[in-house]
């Protein structure tokens, strides 16, 4: 057995004399000294976490366990040294009543035990017990005076940090367990600023003291509200707004706290334009210092804002509706790109009131480094999101503006990549939604347009581009969903969309021109399709016109068919219209109206089946040739063939039209009848005698041998070798008409 061990086992020995013979301390003494220990070795939230804060808490944890050791036998239940449940700790004073023995007990029985300390007396009232010997009384009637009343009446003589300090050692109050009383406390010192009995580097002091200012206690809220509707603009305040920003960098708000001060800062006062709106401390300058200090924070920085922190941000600048918010707004919907659904909304209506902006205002890279910095995803879903928004909200006018600024987005082959485009199925049951039809017109619209910008060079090249396969895919789901396909074709139903939806012209006719066709259209083609799309222009009007019609022809034959199909042309409207305007029209107007017989294919119909005769009165027959109503799809043959025949000596006799030109289009006219095997009666063959004979005799113009001849064969033919002798000139034109045909026989 060493020296040491024999010293200490004779050490702990009981003395034979009843003597004490050792310098005693009282329980009370203890009892108080373990309790100012226990509290230093409270653990509050860590700061600056690294492995020096890890290591000063195991040093805690040790010295707690070790003061453990030192008290009269082993505790009941460590948790009680915390005070569980608030007051807990107040059951040691019964719950040991006969201590076990332990090693050396024996020096500790020398004398009888003295009484428990009054802190931890049962039968106390909870209110003192936090009252240390020599402590301020209370007043007589303390008993009927609530603690916080009487907390109160303290608070009114403390005017500094070091005062209130006091009070609360003297009350024993827990601020962690109770996070109110610092905010009572709080309240009482920004009270005595105002009344300028502190100063506001009393109430720096206490934010800054971890032990006062409590995490959830809302004091930074208070020093916000008290700086905004008292003294924003009053430089004495500034400070205290500067340990709020403090505090952000810190990470010693909470997400609750911080929402709340967002949405009070602009309560002072309506946001103006003009005179002090860039006043050191705006709201505008306070939104971004906060925001710049939570960017250097490491605890809770721009990457941890939830989404209700988010929203609320956004929507407190939404509401003040100041232009000098937008570059923040573009910093945080930047960087709470993880939270899609409110990123995407946001970045719309923020997008939507820079494009409603003065052009001397606007940041001409405002929307496109938004664009340019968000996800292929997100950036494709808050452009349809835009571009429909723009449409739902009758601001159409924008959309020149939205054209620029989808010129300048970058990385358009990543962007066109996403699924988004095509995926309408997702919206198309949504209440209150655009249609899909509009849907999709809008998606080609923007992927047009980000086309233009790709280096494939011009549209108009049969290169393969990014935006090719999610352009063709909306082109099918467009022809699938659209509801007036037994109305219009496909070209037909687009020109309708964009002109419902006010589009700007942006190519869309072509695009869909050049994806169905494997050759490429004619100039005068495209000129006419950039027209239709970019006027409101009517296929009445193209077809009137000779070259629009001819390079539109070849796309929208069925619209213009459809068209023509619904004229009747046996009507007394139209004989009537169409016999004057080949009276009195121009050779213009005239083609019109041979362009609309040639193209009105039930006329053509109607004309082949003119040669079944009407019955005569004499049959009695019940119905003449034809049992339904006539209509313009089924017109009444004798009818459409009697109105080209008025139509043929109008024409002859049309003082507008010269005699060449006349001769041209009764000409055709009969080529028309015989053509769809049509007869010819000898109205038409004297209407063409008239004006390839007459007329150009009138006018002093030379007859032509072979139209002479020409005409004299179809005078021949209809109305027989007698009329057409009699129409024939002297000797010397019958000559000259037997000779032609002698040089036409022997040709052959």
């Amino acid at each position: 057995m060493s020296f040491g061990r024999h010293a200490y086992r004779h050490a702990i020995q009981p003395s034979s004399s009843g003597l004490i013979d050792h310098v005693w301390i009282s329980e009370d003494f203890l009892a108080s000294a373990f309790r100012r220990f226990a509290n230093g070795q409270r653990r509050y939230e860590s700061r600056v976490p690294g492995p020096l804060e890890a290591r000063r808490r195991l040093a805690k944890r040790r010295n707690t366990a070790l003061a453990g050791i030192a008290g009269t036998g082993p505790l009941d239940d460590i948790a009680c040294l915390f005070g569980r449940n608030g007051r807990e700790h107040l059951k040691w004073t019964g719950g040991r009543k006969t201590p076990r023995e332990t090693k050396g007990s024996n020096f500790y029985q020398l004398s009888t035990p003295p009484p428990p300390p009054l802190v931890y007396n049962e039968n106390i009232n909870p209110d003192e017990f936090s009252k240390p010997p020599g402590g301020p009384e209370a007043p007589d009637g303390a008993g009927e005076v609530s603690r916080n009343q009487y907390l109160k009446r303290r608070l009114r003589e403390c005017y500094t940090v070091l005062s209130v300090k006091k009070v609360v050692r003297q009350f024993d109050i827990d601020l962690l367990r109770e996070p109110g009383y610092s905010r009572l406390i709080f309240d009482h010192l920004l009270s005595c600023s105002v009344r300028g009995e502190s100063g506001v580097e009393e109430l720096i002091s206490f934010l800054d003291d971890p032990h006062l200012n409590i995490r959830g206690a809302r004091n930074y809220l208070s020093a916000v509200e008290h700086v905004v509707f008292r003294g924003k603009c009053h430089v004495k305040w500034h400070p205290l707004f500067d340990n709020v920003v403090q505090g952000l960098e810190l990470g010693l708000i909470p997400p609750e706290e911080l929402c709340a001060i967002i949405e009070t800062l602009p309560k002072s006062a309506p946001a103006k334009s003009g005179k002090g709106r860039h006043s050191l401390y705006s709201v505008t300058t306070m939104y971004q210092a906060m925001w710049d200090a939570i960017g250097r924070c490491d605890i809770y920085g721009h990457n941890d804002l939830d989404e209700g922190l988010v929203d609320a941000w956004l929507g407190a600048m939404w509401e003040r509706n100041v232009c000098e918010d937008l570059p923040l707004a573009k910093s945080i919907l930047l960087a709470a790109q993880s939270m899609e659904s409110v990123c995407c909304s946001w970045i719309t209506l923020f997008i939507t009131r820079w494009l409603e902006l003065p052009r001397r205002l606007q940041d001409e890279v405002y929307a496109s480094e938004i664009l340019n910095s968000l996800k292929p995803d997100i950036a494709a879903a808050s452009i349809i999101s835009i571009t429909e928004f723009l449409l739902s909200s009758n601001k159409t006018n924008l959309l020149e503006g939205w054209h620029s600024c989808l010129s300048q987005t970058q990385e358009i082959t990543s962007l066109v990549s996403s699924k988004i485009w095509i995926d309408i199925q997702s919206q198309r049951d949504t209440p209150g939604s655009t249609l899909p039809e509009h849907q999709i017109l809008l998606r080609l619209w923007a992927l047009r347009t980000l086309s233009r910008s790709l280096p494939d060079g011009p549209l108009w090249r049969k290169d393969a581009r990014a935006t090719d396969i999610p352009i063709a895919r909306l082109f099918s789901l467009y022809e699938s969903l659209r509801q007036d396909a037994a109305e219009h074709d496909l070209l037909s139903s687009l020109m309708k969309g964009i002109h419902d939806l006010s589009m700007p012209a942006n190519g869309l006719l072509m695009l869909a021109v050049d994806m169905k066709a494997r050759n490429s259209i004619t100039r005068s083609a495209r000129q006419t399709l950039t027209k239709l799309e970019s006027s409101n222009v009517s296929f009445t009007d193209i077809f009137a016109d000779l070259d629009a019609y001819n390079a539109a022809a070849p796309h929208f034959f069925s619209k213009f068919e459809k068209m023509v199909r619904k004229i009747d042309i046996t009507s007394p409207d139209f004989m009537e219209h169409g016999l004057d305007l080949a009276r009195t029209g121009d050779s213009r107007s005239v083609w019109t109206l041979i362009r609309l017989l040639r193209s009105h294919t039930p006329l053509k119909i109607a004309l082949s089946k003119s040669w079944v005769p009407i019955p005569d009165p004499s049959e009695k027959a019940l119905v003449r040739y034809y049992h339904e109503p006539r209509t313009s799809d089924c017109p009444d043959p004798h009818a459409a063939l009697e109105m080209i025949h008025l139509l043929a000596v109008s024409l002859a006799c049309s003082k507008r039209l010269t005699p060449r030109r006349s001769y041209s289009l009764v000409h055709w006219l009969y080529v028309f009848l015989v053509k769809h095997n049509a007869p010819v009666k000898p109205a038409l063959a004297r209407a063409m005698y008239h004006a390839g004979v007459e007329r150009f005799r009138r006018q002093g113009l030379r007859v032509a041998p072979t139209q002479y001849a020409y005409i004299f064969d179809v005078v021949e033919e209809v109305e027989g070798p007698d009329v057409a002798a009699d129409l024939m000139d002297p000797p010397r034109m019958e000559h000259r008409i037997s000779g032609y045909r002698s040089e036409e026989h022997s040709s052959n």
